[in-house]
């Protein structure tokens, strides 16, 4: 990044140089048009002025440049200035004379071109310190705009996992009494979706094949618990190009558990489906709600402030009297 800066900075010197060396030379470069084809002396002329007032400009703007960068004494700067136009109009000068022929006569359009390439430079200079500052300030506030955002996504990613951790220890605990056999398998997958857990803290994004490797686990676990009282159908196609959030799909289908009746007479059903036109993953679930299980509504939150953060969109909610619908959008 470093390098781009200092390459377009060196850019727009030699571009504003070459600009008012032109700028200040018309007059003698349309004198000289007609006699360029014949007289060596007239092509001569114009590379000679044009030359010499890049290259004075180059300096100018440089010198100005780097002494208000670096905050040098106004005393100083003034000083290298006058330096720099005084060498600039008796070189220029001395070419003229001893090269080109011309007289002396020529001095006062020598200082006249040296302060007008010199207050146009200053300008330019002034321009160029400015802009740079107003890059850095943007650069500035941008990092700190991703830190902040990263604080918040750190911050509602471990407001989850204790959500999570809470609820697999109290289903694990209540199937050590029930049958131990089970609660061995149980624990295996519960090891996968914890280890699984665990190494994506660090991530924002995971790919959607391993979030949804990770709700296949995370489903059997449910389904040693419910049996066939819970019922999960999973419609998607090839999903390798898209992300989302780690833990997404587990909260949505945690939700669903936690807030409905399973029983036999009501069992659960929940459907994942993907639009990938839409670029969309929709968890529906049948609604049966538990009585007084309206809950904080922290997880859906949460889950939304993610993905407006990540992804600048938020959860799509819908809820009918059959069903409850969250849509997800995918990150490509």
């Amino acid at each position: 990044m470093m390098m781009n800066k200092i390459f377009s900075t060196k850019q727009f010197v030699w571009g504003v140089s070459l600009f008012l060396a032109l700028f200040v030379n018309l007059p003698i470069i349309f004198l000289q048009l007609p006699r360029l084809e014949k007289s060596g002396i007239a092509q001569l002329d114009i590379l000679i002025q044009v030359l010499v007032c890049l290259i004075y400009s180059v300096f100018f703007i440089q010198l100005v440049y780097r002494s208000m960068k670096n905050n040098l004494g106004k005393s100083r700067i003034i000083l290298e200035l006058i330096v720099l136009f005084i060498g600039f109009v008796v070189l220029l000068t001395s070419l003229n004379v001893l090269i080109i022929g011309l007289s002396m006569k020529m001095f006062p359009t020598v200082v006249m071109r040296g302060g007008v390439i010199g207050i146009i430079a200053y300008f330019f200079s002034r321009f160029l310190i400015e802009a740079e500052r107003k890059n850095e300030i943007l650069l500035e506030n941008e990092l700190l705009r991703n830190e902040n955002l990263m604080v918040q996504l750190t911050s509602l990613k471990n407001q989850l996992n204790p959500h999570f951790l809470f609820n697999s220890l109290n289903t694990l605990s209540w199937l050590i009494n029930e049958d131990k056999a089970k609660s061995q398998r149980y624990l295996q997958k519960l090891s996968q979706v914890l280890r699984y857990s665990l190494s994506m803290q660090e991530q924002s994004l995971v790919a959607l094949n391993e979030e949804l490797t990770l709700i296949e686990s995370y489903i059997f676990l449910l389904q040693m618990r419910f049996g066939d009282n819970l019922i999960v159908n999973k419609n998607i196609d090839d999903v390798s190009a898209f992300k989302i959030p780690p833990l997404s799909l587990q909260l949505l289908v945690e939700n669903a558990i936690k807030h409905n009746i399973i029983s036999m007479t009501s069992p659960l059903k929940i459907i994942i489906e993907a639009n990938l036109e839409n670029e969309t993953l929709t968890v529906r679930n049948s609604l049966n709600s538990k009585p007084n299980s309206e809950g904080t509504g922290i997880g859906l939150a949460n889950l939304n402030e993610r993905f407006r953060i990540l992804a600048d969109k938020g959860l799509e909610i819908d809820q009918t009297e059959k069903e409850f619908i969250v849509t997800l959008p995918l990150i490509n």
